[in-house]
């Protein structure tokens, strides 16, 4: 009884800390937009070195026995314990830790001071979240409904300040240029597209998997509010993480009747939402933002209208049929799921050849309105293309330790500085706006396949031992939306903290392991 009551007791600190940065990190605001990156950051900050703290205190005032007779055997046995996320997680921060040691800017690379605040120091943060939840909490499914409770509010006042309502204010002294832009209680609309996409994902999973009618329907509606969000997030990285949602579900809708219909609702909820927003933006005219993003290619399509009812009607349709037969589920085993992944990779594939196609024959006109999201050149993604060109250059000429380990975590802007100097675009880069990249030039190739297989084999792993708990596949999926969207996005401590939590969660242990 002693041991359980200090795992509880461990278990109900770390509780408070998920709902600390889950819940209260999207939503807590100090001065507006002014101070937004720096305060979440302290925040999350210092949340995570007092629960660190008595965590620490605790474990030597109850334990110290335990310390005392710490042995090789005991030592043994704990690495023996370790998952093969923990392992990458491990190797990835070793790689940081390297990489800050013998960097040019230990300072910077520490503090991050010189980007934006992801250092050596924030990453110790996130690690130490993933490790004291993967290890120490049990997973309890309603500590997801608490982070899409928040995320549902932070969506309701991204869709006001869509109308331009600005119900907190923080938009009143902004510049007229900057209004736009800058939202909810996220910031930066890239930031909050990616930070509802990971909402989106939770709420679109439980809804396909619910079976209760009451929680369904909240579900639905949460989806909707979530669709609806980031739709007027007007950012075109919400793109990846739709489509990664919407291509990814099947394999895990489609081996049942249910689940088949579910996905055809999620679609057609979908369409019908950008159908509205099209109506809403053609009625209000000035008293609402507009879209001016990829969302645009789906709004004016001719026959929107008459695809979105026919969803409807096979909804519709197939529920009235299957109410009137009183059938249940129907197991259609993994045949759908094989032929929809075979579409998944020959679509793969023609992206694949169809940017081959504009970048390297240069047959780009032939694309029409497409041609500017295909064709990689230094404009592309509001500069994004000169800003990976100019980062993989300075790669390529880094000595070979470097290539290994990287200059240092954050220390990108300094690297360019020199070489982005009296750019056409006269902006200062500080970040690749791809986490991937900016992690080879940061902490090398090795810290980048060490990340990468960290996030892999917790996505591997949650879904091999708990693929019958649909809320860990809601974090999972939360997860790779993140991961998608992360090619074209930056690591911020607004909500890269939300994203930790989502790993911890997927890999914390259940009550009977």
């Amino acid at each position: 009884m002693n041991n359980i009551e200090k795992d509880k007791f461990i278990r109900i600190i770390l509780s408070i800390y998920i709902i600390l940065i889950g819940v209260g990190l999207p939503l807590i605001v100090r001065d507006k937009y002014f101070d937004i990156l720096v305060f979440k950051y302290y925040y999350y900050c210092s949340c995570t070195i007092v629960m660190l703290a008595i965590l620490l205190v605790y474990s030597i005032l109850t334990k110290i026995k335990w310390f005392e007779s710490l042995s090789k055997e005991k030592i043994k046995t704990g690495i023996n314990k370790l998952t093969w996320p923990d392992f990458f997680v491990l190797v990835f921060y070793l790689i940081a830790s390297v990489s800050t040691i013998t960097s040019d800017y230990v300072y910077e690379s520490f503090w991050g001071n010189e980007g934006r605040l992801t250092g050596l120091f924030l990453i110790t943060g996130y690690v130490i979240t993933y490790l004291c939840i993967s290890k120490l909490w049990r997973f309890r499914s309603k500590y997801v409904d608490y982070i899409l409770f928040a995320g549902i509010v932070v969506c309701l006042l991204g869709i006001s300040d869509y109308f331009k309502l600005d119900i907190l204010g923080f938009k009143a002294p902004m510049l007229e240029n900057q209004k736009d832009i800058f939202t909810s209680t996220i910031g930066n609309i890239n930031t909050y597209t990616a930070y509802i996409g990971m909402i989106v994902a939770l709420t679109t999973v439980l809804f396909s998997f619910e079976r209760n009618i009451k929680r369904t329907i909240f579900y639905f509606i949460c989806m909707l509010i979530g669709f609806f969000a980031i739709i007027m997030g007007v950012s075109d990285n919400a793109y990846l993480s739709l489509g990664a949602l919407f291509g990814i579900l099947p394999l895990f809708l489609f081996k049942n009747n249910i689940g088949l219909r579910r996905y055809i609702i999620v679609i057609a909820t979908f369409f019908s939402v950008v159908q509205c927003i099209s109506w809403i933006n053609d009625y209000m005219g000035n008293r609402v933002i507009g879209i001016n993003s990829s969302f645009n290619l789906i709004a004016n399509f001719r026959w929107l209208l008459l695809l979105i009812t026919i969803f409807w009607l096979i909804v519709g349709i197939w529920f009235f049929h299957d109410h009137i037969k009183k059938k249940n589920i129907i197991e259609y085993g993994k045949t759908l799921c094989y032929c929809w992944l075979g579409l998944l990779l020959l679509l793969f594939v023609s992206i694949l050849f169809i940017i081959y196609d504009c970048n390297f024959l240069n047959n780009v006109n032939k694309y029409g309105n497409l041609s500017s999201f295909l064709l990689l050149d230094d404009e592309w993604g509001t500069h994004r293309g000169y800003i990976w060109r100019n980062a993989m250059e300075c790669y390529f000429r880094f000595p070979i330790w470097h290539k290994l380990v990287g200059y240092g975590p954050e220390t990108l802007g300094i690297l360019l500085l020199q070489k982005t100097v009296n750019n056409p675009y006269n902006e200062i880069f500080d970040n690749a706006h791809n986490e991937y990249l900016q992690l080879l030039i940061t902490v090398g190739v090795i810290g980048l396949i060490s990340y990468i297989s960290f996030i892999i084999s917790v996505i591997k792993r949650g879904l091999k031992l708990y693929s019958d708990n649909y809320y860990v596949v809601a974090a999972i999926f939360g997860i790779i939306c993140y991961s998608i969207q992360a090619l074209v996005n930056l690591n911020l401590p607004i909500i890269t903290p939300v994203f930790w939590i989502l790993l911890g969660i997927a890999s914390a242990k259940h009550s009977d392991m």
